[in-house]
């Protein structure tokens, strides 16, 4: 799995490889399924952290399909609308030094 720009800034722990992948996946909801799996995590391990960030309130819960709860990133966190200014910021930085390389070279 390649760290994301995101990761490579605020350190590759369990926790902020959750909250990554729900920002890249930012308006989709997700099971924990989905999450553990995506994020490269066991179940057992997402289901102790998984209430950690929902009392914190950058996870919340959206809706029930059948059985099973949907999450997704809390947009109106604090901490999610920092961690998203600096997604935006890291990737326009990014994309500012691709541009750079491309105009050396032409």
């Amino acid at each position: 799995m390649d760290k994301s720009i995101l990761l490579e800034v605020i350190g590759n722990t369990i926790e902020n490889r959750i909250l990554d992948f729900l920002i890249e996946g930012i308006g989709i909801d997700y099971t924990k399924t989905d999450v553990a799996d995506n994020c490269g995590i066991s179940r057992p391990t997402l289901y102790k952290l998984l209430p950690k960030l929902i009392k914190e309130g950058i996870v919340k819960p959206t809706r029930i399909i059948g059985r099973v709860q949907l999450y997704s990133l809390n947009t109106e966190n604090e901490k999610a609308k920092a961690l998203l200014k600096m997604e935006e910021f890291l990737l326009k930085k990014s994309f500012e030094g691709i541009e750079k390389k491309i105009k050396v070279r032409v």
